[in-house]
């Protein structure tokens, strides 16, 4: 699925599938970002990359928005292909281990353990294939998650993995699971308060469907969901 100029979707919730991935066209050669769980993902990915004309321009990196298996379970597989691997820190190392940073234990397999080429941190940029991708650090849903910001046709888009995800009809946000060993609610509300302020015009998440104009919206409902619901599971209950 085409969802701008160069921007596709390629495997994910249009196709059945539970994690998004995406794949990004520069000069002669492909970015994904995220790669899926495992090979009947991958098996999605290459058709859909054949049927948007992508098939036959390498994978130069995949950019992992964070460590777990639903994203980063084809990593190996594409490294061996040879695709760079991405990943912030505090994911990257858990990628390279296959421990319960992966959350292995949410899928009943061991993960298929893959080197990170680049290991990267806030402000950092990753450029290939006339492509820049500007690193931001955002913490919370795990110990390393990353948003990847590229500008593209005049529209800043944001990569944003599950730590922000699209609710129904663009009119809302939805928050990334708590069940990851490093899942840290303080660090995520911090995120979360930060993130609100960016300027966005698209935002493709992990999980759900794209939001195509006013992504900065998506971003400050995020923050206002976690304002409502953390603050209220947090509140003391009145006996008597």
């Amino acid at each position: 699925m085409q969802l701008l100029p160069d921007v596709f979707l390629i495997s994910g919730y249009a196709y059945g599938l539970h994690p998004n991935v995406y794949a990004v066209k520069g000069d002669g050669a492909v970015v994904l970002i995220d790669s899926g769980l495992d090979e009947k993902d991958l098996a999605m990915i290459d058709e859909n990359r054949r049927a948007w004309n992508l098939g036959q321009l390498p994978i130069t990196h995949v950019l992992f928005t964070h460590a777990h298996f639903d994203h980063s379970g084809n990593a190996r597989a594409l490294h061996q292909r040879g695709a760079r691997t991405v990943a912030g820190l505090g994911d990257a190392e858990g990628i390279e281990l296959g421990d319960d940073r992966t959350i292995p234990y949410a899928y009943g397999r061991t993960f298929p353990t893959c080197p990170i080429d680049l290991k990267v941190k806030e402000g950092d940029t990753v450029r290939t294939a006339g492509l820049e991708f500007q690193v931001i650090h955002v913490p919370g849903h795990s110990k390393g998650c990353v948003f990847y910001r590229l500008v593209r046709s005049g529209r800043v888009i944001l990569f944003t993995g599950d730590v922000v995800q699209v609710g129904q009809d663009c009119e809302s946000a939805t928050l990334g699971w708590t069940g990851g060993v490093d899942y840290d609610r303080a660090a995520y509300m911090q995120t979360l308060t930060r993130v609100a302020r960016l300027e966005c015009d698209v935002v493709l998440a992990g999980h759900y469907q794209p939001c195509l104009k006013d992504g900065f919206r998506i971003l400050q409902h995020a923050y206002l969901r976690a304002l409502l619901e953390w603050r209220q599971m947090a509140a003391p209950v009145s006996i008597g």
